[in-house]
């Protein structure tokens, strides 16, 4: 039989009301999964451990970096990994997780539900069974189990606050198939990771825009701000921004001129920023801009955190930053063999 990790960081997965009506608070979690899920000793042994047990909002650099240790620690005495956690960052985690962990080589699982384990129309107990199976799979990629996918982690987004299938992979297919049975599609399985080992850290000097029709960029006074090094701002379609209002074009060139890196992507999730088939999107490149390509927000934040922590030089954070880390951005004549 396998052995598994199972890591619990918090979230409504575990949670119980704190009397008749909400907020949700956090539960025992052994207690639960031995009384909700006894299937769950029929997959594997499992090690359950808890280092930290925080509402997902509140997860960030600070725990990535934890997890990363720990599982990096541990991964040797265990077939996979699977790790509970709150729906709103899960994807941030494991995104940092993916850049993290370069050398990879058994399944790390995150997980979560919509509703807490104790009731009675949870996903909790599916997504999990599922989560553990999948852990026990020869599956090295760092991956998202919800609903009846699962997903690459830094290729991922939550869609949706109500639905059991919370999360999408807007550009890359689903690494398995959960129904009767399992099914991993092994095509899109990632064999081969980016040959740099980072150090772990995330620098956080960083701003997003949204570029909205009608509305001013930010002050460009807030650019003489040493501790900004990354500006990125959401762009309509493939990348495009305002050409009638020049601020936008003028706020890259400052940018630019100052070593902050510019990074443009889009309000469109599925597709690839591409600044030149436009012309209000060559103007941004021309102005020192480049594409996040057909990375997710999440991805490209994160990414962006933690070169800016491994490297002082602008131009190569941008070099680094334009080549694919751990699959989460599609590159021509892509190999996964």
């Amino acid at each position: 039989m396998k052995n598994l990790l199972l890591i619990h960081t918090g979230g409504t997965f575990g949670m119980r009301a704190s009397g008749e009506q909400p907020p949700l608070v956090p539960g025992n979690l052994e207690n639960d999964i031995e009384q909700y899920s006894p299937i769950i000793n029929k997959i594997a042994n499992i090690d359950i451990q808890i280092p930290f047990n925080l509402d997902s909002s509140d997860i960030g650099p600070d725990e990535w970096i934890l997890l990363s240790k720990m599982i990096s620690e541990k991964i040797d005495s265990f077939d996979g990994v699977v790790i509970i956690h709150g729906t709103d960052t899960l994807v941030f985690t494991a995104t940092a997780l993916s850049y993290l962990l370069t050398d990879l080589r058994k399944p790390v699982i995150l997980t979560g539900s919509q509703r807490p384990i104790f009731e009675v129309r949870s996903d909790a107990r599916n997504n999990l069974i599922s989560a553990l199976e999948l852990a026990s799979m020869e599956i090295p990629e760092v991956g998202i189990c919800f609903g009846n996918r699962l997903l690459r982690g830094n290729r991922s987004r939550k869609k949706s606050i109500e639905s059991f299938q919370s999360f999408e992979s807007p550009n890359y297919p689903p690494l398995a198939s959960v129904g009767m049975n399992i099914d991993i599609h092994y095509n899109n399985i990632l064999r081969r990771r980016g040959s740099v080992r980072f150090v772990p850290g995330f620098d956080s000097k960083i701003v997003c825009l949204n570029a909205v029709p009608g509305l001013e960029p930010i002050d460009k006074n807030l650019l003489t701000d040493d501790s900004i090094r990354a500006l990125v701002i959401r762009g309509f379609g493939a990348g495009n921004l305002p050409l009638k209002n020049t601020d936008w074009i003028s706020l890259i060139e400052q940018a630019t001129r100052k070593n902050i890196l510019v990074v443009i992507g889009s309000y469109s999730s599925h597709g690839r920023v591409d600044l030149g088939l436009y012309a209000n999107g060559r103007a941004a490149l021309d102005a020192g801009a480049i594409s996040m390509m057909d990375m997710t927000l999440e991805a490209a934040l994160v990414k962006l955190m933690l070169l800016q922590a491994n490297f002082e030089d602008v131009d190569e954070v941008k070099k680094m930053f334009l080549q694919p880390v751990a699959g989460e951005m599609t590159v021509e004549a892509e190999s996964h063999a």
